[in-house]
């Protein structure tokens, strides 16, 4: 049972990575599963037995990819707060936006995909794989218990916070417009304070 397991997982990742190539390429409408089949060097009839359609390996793809984004940032998040004795739970979340910018700024591709495809009902349900199956509401609420502050409607705060990253750093990384990254940081991440401050319990 362990080799068929590792063969059936090999395969998934074969077709995980061959449609990922091309979509990244082509976009997905522009690809079909016969095309992400012939990449793998695999039968049609195999990639129904782990994926329904192209757009289920889409979800698939972009819950993977940032499962990885987040894991990364959520790691130097850790490594930096065990050399803080203060921190605030505001620059926890200042930290984690500027880990995951900086990422996807040395991944063009990866945030081409990822910020056209990527729907608040696939993020929200992402878990974590090496963070105890975490989803991302319960790394927040970690670092927020060790935090003196409250916030009300956590859920629409982080929202609001995600959809603001993800508009304004799409054409500012792939096009360097309006103006550089840099340049947007400095006016984003005040943005990002003044809306944990907007939800701010009373």
């Amino acid at each position: 049972m362990g080799k068929l397991e590792d063969k059936k997982k090999q395969k998934k990742e074969a077709l995980l990575t061959s449609a990922f190539q091309l979509f990244t390429e082509k976009g997905i409408d522009n690809t079909s599963v016969a095309e992400i089949v012939n990449c793998a060097k695999m039968a049609k009839g195999t990639f129904y037995l782990y994926f329904k359609d192209k757009y289920e390996i889409q979800d698939c793809l972009i819950a993977q990819q940032a499962n990885g984004i987040f894991e990364i940032a959520n790691q130097k998040l850790n490594q930096w707060l065990s050399k803080e004795r203060f921190f605030s739970f505001e620059e926890c979340v200042i930290f984690l936006v500027d880990c995951i910018i900086d990422q996807l700024a040395r991944n063009p591709s990866l945030l081409r995909f990822i910020s056209k495809n990527l729907s608040w009902g696939v993020f929200s349900n992402i878990r974590f794989t090496k963070m105890d199956n975490q989803n991302y509401m319960d790394v927040f609420d970690a670092i927020l218990e060790k935090s003196e502050k409250q916030y009300r409607q956590k859920e629409l705060m982080i929202y609001m916070i995600v959809e603001l990253v993800n508009a304004t750093c799409y054409n500012v990384i792939l096009d360097h417009m309006p103006v550089s990254l840099e340049e947007l940081k400095k006016e984003l991440y005040p943005t990002i304070q003044g809306i944990l401050h907007q939800f701010e319990a009373a």
